[in-house]
């Protein structure tokens, strides 16, 4: 019988991706972590096992809309509500600060004011993938601080549109059409009181010839979380908003534990994905020629981002437990920063050396920010400032 080679690719994959998750275990690291490394090992620069980049990113991108569909029916409303200042003005405030900082230091570095923009940008928004796997590993979702990391990351996810207009403008692109702004801001206002009505009416209800089996909960699970994603990505908004706007939905109308039992084995596949994306972005001959830069960028990354966090979340009233280690929580580089890259590279903002470079940093700050995080809540314990009871 003739072995078809893609049965032998994923049982090579399921090798790395298990040996690498045992050494994480061994040394009591996230589970991300396995799944980044397994990503830099079957990579084009490992053993190029799997050379076929945007297929594996396309997938995992799904893994990142399921994870917000989950903690749309986890999160509590209310309690999110609450931090309202912290997730609205703190991340703007964020926002402006990054770009001012990275325009700043364009100038002196020679680089161009729109260049620092891009950067600003790019460094602005943190991990919305990491920073909740971590949240759930640790079960501090629930905390305060997991609601203010939270609200954050669900306003960094809306601000991707405009940051993507404004790079479009600088870089000389294509006109932006007055009529499609229009469309994405009406069609997210006529989404969010669509949902806010349903939740307070109380009339959502799955129609009980719908869930008569196992096949057909997990398909009208999934199609709840794709549909509504799909939804708002043909507005122009985030997919993954628009999933986690239907988690919310589920989770108000006590139907969620169904969609848990039966789609969350999928989930943790296509988040899988998603990291093992991450993971062959990485480019190992580029990192070692450049070692000592790239390295040196990443670190000012991290204490740049938690030292800016620290201060925007205790200049709005947050006491210092939850303000550091939230900070820690956001320090790395998310994975819209990506496709922020691809933009600036697009409407040459940058060149191709300089896309590299900005993809292999944020790819390692992904990759580090589990420890990154270990080392905030390690030197705020030493310090006094963090105990679970504060918290």
């Amino acid at each position: 019988m003739h072995l078809d080679p893609a049965i032998l690719i994923i049982t090579i994959v399921l090798f790395f991706a298990m040996l690498t998750a045992y050494v994480a275990m061994r040394l009591k690291l996230p589970i991300v972590v396995a799944y980044i490394l397994t990503g830099i090992l079957i990579g084009p620069s490992g053993f190029a096992v799997i050379e076929d980049h945007d297929l594996v990113t396309r997938i995992g991108e799904i893994g990142v809309i399921m994870l917000l569909f989950f903690v749309g029916m986890e999160v509590s409303i209310p309690r999110l509500m609450e931090g309202w200042k912290i997730a609205f003005v703190g991340t703007n405030i964020q926002i402006l600060i990054s770009v001012a900082a990275c325009v700043g230091l364009a100038m002196l570095v020679d680089m161009t004011w729109q260049q620092g923009v891009l950067y600003g940008f790019i460094i602005s928004l943190s991990s919305t993938a990491v920073v909740l796997r971590m949240l759930q590993d640790s079960g501090e979702l629930e905390l305060p601080l997991g609601q203010n990391a939270l609200g954050v990351l669900l306003v960094q996810d809306m601000a991707i549109i405009p940051m993507m207009v404004i790079l479009s403008m600088l870089g000389g692109g294509e006109d932006v059409s007055v009529s499609a702004v229009a469309v994405q801001v009406v069609g997210g206002v006529a989404i969010l009181l669509f949902v806010i009505w349903l939740m307070r009416s109380g009339r959502f209800h799955i129609p009980e010839v719908l869930l008569g089996s196992f096949e057909h909960r997990m398909m009208l699970g999934l199609l709840l979380c794709l549909g509504s994603a799909s939804l708002t990505g043909w507005l122009g908004l985030s997919p993954a908003l628009g999933a986690f706007l239907a988690g919310v939905v589920l989770a108000s109308s006590d139907q969620s534990k169904w969609v848990h039992e039966h789609i969350g084995p999928v989930q943790v596949i296509f988040m899988a994905m998603f990291f093992l994306s991450v993971g062959m972005l990485v480019e190992l001959e580029y990192l070692f020629s450049h070692v000592e830069v790239v390295l040196g960028v990443t670190l000012l990354v991290f204490l740049f981002n938690s030292g800016t966090n620290v201060f925007v979340m205790r200049a709005l009233g947050e006491q210092w437990e939850p303000a550091l280690v939230t900070a820690g929580l956001l320090s790395q580089i998310g994975e819209f920063s990506f496709l922020l890259a691809a933009v600036g590279l697009h409407v040459a903002l940058i060149d191709q050396t300089l896309h590299t470079m900005t993809v292999l940093v944020i790819a390692l700050t992904l990759l580090l920010s589990p420890l990154w995080h270990s080392l905030i809540k390690r030197f705020a314990r030493i310090h006094g400032v963090y105990t679970s009871d504060r918290l």
